[in-house]
């Protein structure tokens, strides 16, 4: 009863601004959508051109413009019923009557634009979610069948209706239909419903456009030829070659372009091709290798030589530069020099190369990269006493090269020392000041830079006065009991309090301190 109170509140603290918003947004969204559709229609019209212009060359894409077009209205139509549907459910009539005319109702024409438990019933309890859901991933599997398999992966990230996500609301994870219907106003759902069909048509042009460059690519017509040296990697290891493709741009397959470059050069003309080294291709491409040797950059010009359709040479310089690198990297613990077992100890790691473009190894160990060169090393126990070499490579091009490599010693993590409160640890100390710091800590030396929370799960208090050793007092947790507080107030003046069997917890084990006393003055 309680919560059904609750909800009523919840719909009548939907304000008459906000369910205006609402019908703003909608109307925003309608006109977007109609926009999208007529541009549309004009690119299904353009491929109509197309096809009476070039023929059977544009039979391919034209079909699957078609298949789209097919695809697409089905999907608007399967949304606009379920639109449709939702308003029947929550006003009895999914039609208003304007100057006369009976009409499809808008957001703006709901009656109970604020009822969320009939679009919740209709959408979650009847399955309408998950269907829409359904039908949507069915919909884009379809629609990227009609693209090339290498370009399909791009596509969909580009296409939205992203119906997979799931999503936190109070620590629980909830479905996309969950979160988008349930408990859902009428206003916001029949809105929602209205921006899947403007993201359909968004999905539908970004596949017109697509389609319409590869009846552009396969038509197109050059009015200028340049030759361009594609370098596998413009960075190179001292004893690496460097990898090059020199492509003929806008030649055909069938052509034999034969190269001439030489090292150290800016330009190359043809009368210095003497001196130049003479490569050859085959099927408009041609392997360019050059052996490297020392470091820094190095660059080159060359000549492609190509036949015209006339039979007549003709002549396109290129050049290009890049870098010999020496195989190096810098490795150097965050905190100090060695490594400390069953922690996470941060180090960075450095070399010639992007940060992103670099991995480490740590033989045994735990390595978790937290980006731009930073790693969390964790070292088992079992290697306390011993060293680790870690070992740094680099990512270069399609190869993998290791630049350097260091040793560290792994230490046991030092034990804390317990103290009470502020850190009082030995010494005369009066009752008040003992009562007023009743928590036993565990801290590390000033030379432990780590940051290492421990934990104090118990520790024993002891009095001894006049020789006189009272039972010990067990204290559960980091604090003084009532029982200890209570003896400390009471024991005479040169009464010696031992804390002892103090233990303590952290993220690298579970130890037992020295115990340290302060005698009450």
């Amino acid at each position: 009863m309680m919560y059904l109170v609750y909800t009523a509140m919840l719909a009548l603290n939907v304000s008459a601004e906000i369910l205006n918003a609402f019908v703003v947004v909608d109307d925003t969204l309608v006109t977007s959508t109609n926009i999208a559709a007529n541009q549309n229609a004009n690119d299904y019209q353009w491929f109509i051109g197309q096809k009476t212009i070039l023929g059977a060359k544009v039979d391919e894409a034209y079909g699957k413009a078609q298949i789209l077009k097919k695809e697409s209205d089905a999907m608007v139509k399967y949304i606009e019923k379920m639109r449709n549907d939702l308003i029947f459910a929550v006003d009895g009539d999914s039609l208003v009557e304007i100057d006369g005319k009976k009409m499809l109702k808008t957001v703006a024409t709901i009656d109970k634009k604020d009822n969320f438990d009939v679009p919740t019933d209709f959408m979650i309890n009847n399955g309408n979610a998950k269907k829409l859901k359904d039908e949507i991933k069915k919909y884009k599997a379809n629609i990227l069948k009609l693209a090339k398999k290498e370009d399909q992966k791009r596509l969909e990230e580009g296409l939205g209706l992203n119906v997979d996500a799931t999503y936190t609301s109070d620590m629980n994870t909830v479905s996309w239909e969950e979160h988008n219907f349930d408990h859902i106003i009428a206003a916001a759902s029949v809105t929602l419903l209205n921006k899947m069909i403007g993201e359909v048509k968004n999905a539908e042009s970004m596949m017109l456009n697509y389609l319409k460059a590869s009846i552009s690519a396969d038509d197109f017509k050059f009015d200028q030829v340049n030759g361009r040296s594609i370098p596998k990697s413009q960075m190179v290891f001292s004893g690496d070659p460097y990898e090059a493709d020199i492509i003929v741009a806008a030649y055909d397959s069938k052509s034999t372009p034969e190269v001439w470059y030489k090292m150290g050069a800016d330009t190359l003309t043809e009368a210095g091709l003497g001196s130049a080294t003479k490569i050859e291709g085959e099927n408009g491409l041609v392997k360019l290798k050059i052996g490297t040797s020392g470091t820094g950059e190095q660059r080159y010009a060359g000549l492609i030589k190509i036949m015209d359709p006339n039979g007549q040479p003709r002549y396109y310089p290129f050049k290009d530069k890049y870098t010999v690198l020496s195989p190096s990297a810098t490795i150097a613990a965050d905190k100090m020099n060695v490594l400390y077992a069953g922690i996470a100890n941060p180090v960075s790691v450095s070399g010639p190369v992007a940060a992103d473009k670099l991995s480490v190894s740590f033989p045994g160990c735990n390595a978790a990269s937290q980006g731009a060169g930073k790693f969390n090393v964790n070292v088992p126990t079992s290697l306390i006493g011993k060293t680790v070499t870690a070992t740094v490579a680099a990512k270069v091009g399609e190869s993998t090269k290791t630049l350097g490599s260091t040793t560290f010693r792994v230490k046991r993590v030092p034990d804390p020392r317990g103290v009470l409160g502020a850190g009082i640890r030995g010494g005369k100390r009066s009752k008040a000041e003992l009562l007023a710091n009743p928590i036993i800590r565990a801290t590390m030396g000033d030379d432990f830079v780590y940051d290492l929370k421990w934990s104090v799960s118990s520790f024993r208090v002891i009095l001894v006065s006049k020789g006189m050793e009272e039972p010990a007092i067990v204290c559960q947790g980091g604090s003084l009991s009532d029982k200890a507080k209570s003896a400390i107030q009471k024991a005479p003046a040169n009464t010696v309090v031992y804390f002892s069997d103090i233990k303590v917890s952290s993220e690298a084990g579970s130890r037992t301190l020295d115990e340290f006393s302060v005698r009450i003055r």
